[in-house]
């Protein structure tokens, strides 16, 4: 790796000190260096990451990044620098625009926009960086990884009276800046910091459970079952299905199956990773083994309704194509 270049953190502190918490500096870090891996990761770019010796000034922060391609390098710095002062642009809940970032379409979407990227990488001349870099940042802004990442880092200077800003800016091979420095005031720190971390659940409406244990009796117990070979726990809250069993009007055994609508619930860990955290059948459209199949009264309504539903959607895409 030849090529070299970097980044500085700049911690503006209250009284023109040079010293701050370690453990708080060290937090800090740690959530920079996960938002520096995942965007040089996520762009195909190959780098070396080295921390300087600190330098005072209020208190600087400075790594020297190295990597093979000069005009690759400086993206991929630029994109960090403005990523990690851009507060999150969103006008729809947290909940519903990281739900949308998680989307097997927008995965897609994301996965196809992301090669294009490293190939305009792959490519890259003088000209064209500045629009490679706005596409990156684009792509990158509602990443869940960096979103959280940052919220971290913000949640950790959050109220430190100590820390009046953060500055950002990209460094040259000779680690002096090459754009303007990103400030962040204090003030809106809040601004960047995840509320929640909940996501909107998913909701499968044709899933098929294995079912290993039944709930027989009242109470909040959770069923035991196999979905998609892996023994799951879940709630059911599908009531006149619950009572039927009560009523030992519904019996199981050695494979039993129910079809039916399952809501996973999910939220974002600490580190931005998607954790599963609870699952609930709502409806049981059927039960059925390899003797017979029935399908409940309540799983008859909800497949009318998903017809309605599909012949509406249809209507609605025949009028717009008229139009």
């Amino acid at each position: 790796m030849t090529s070299v270049g970097g980044i500085e953190l700049h911690y503006y502190l209250k009284d023109s000190e040079h010293s701050m918490d370690a453990v708080l500096r060290n937090r800090c870090e740690a959530e920079l260096l996960a938002i520096f891996h995942e965007v040089a990761t996520t762009l195909g770019v190959p780098v070396q990451i080295d921390a300087q010796a600190l330098v005072e000034g209020g208190l600087k922060e400075v790594w020297k990044w190295a990597g093979d391609n000069s005009g690759q390098l400086s993206v991929v710095l630029s994109v960090v620098a403005i990523l990690v002062a851009l507060a999150p642009q969103i006008y729809e809940s947290e909940e519903e625009a990281l739900s949308k970032e998680l989307t097997e379409l927008s995965i897609e979407e994301k996965r196809l926009q992301i090669e294009k990227l490293r190939q305009e990488l792959r490519d890259i001349e003088p000209r064209t960086k500045n629009a490679t870099r706005d596409n990156a940042v684009h792509v990158l802004k509602k990443e869940p990884k960096i979103v959280v990442r940052r919220s971290n880092f913000y949640k950790n200077l959050n109220g430190r009276e100590n820390v009046n800003s953060i500055g950002i800016l990209p460094l040259d091979k000779n680690l002096r800046p090459f754009a303007p420095e990103k400030n962040v005031p204090s003030a809106r720190f809040h601004e960047f910091i995840l509320t929640s971390h909940s996501i909107k659940p998913l909701i499968i409406e044709n899933a098929k459970i294995e079912v290993v244990s039944p709930v027989l009796r009242e109470g909040r117990y959770k069923w035991k079952g196999i979905y998609e070979e892996q023994i799951i726990g879940f709630t059911m809250q599908d009531a006149a299905f619950q009572h039927q069993v009560l009523r030992e009007e519904v019996t199981f055994q050695h494979g039993t199956f129910l079809e039916c609508v399952l809501n996973v619930f999910r939220k974002l860990d600490e580190v931005g990773e998607v954790e599963i955290t609870g699952y609930v059948v709502t409806t049981v459209i059927r039960k059925y083994d390899e003797r017979q199949s029935i399908e409940t009264p309540q799983g008859k309504s909800y497949k009318h309704a998903q017809k309605l539903r599909a012949a509406q959607a249809d209507l609605f895409s025949k009028d717009n194509k008229q139009i």
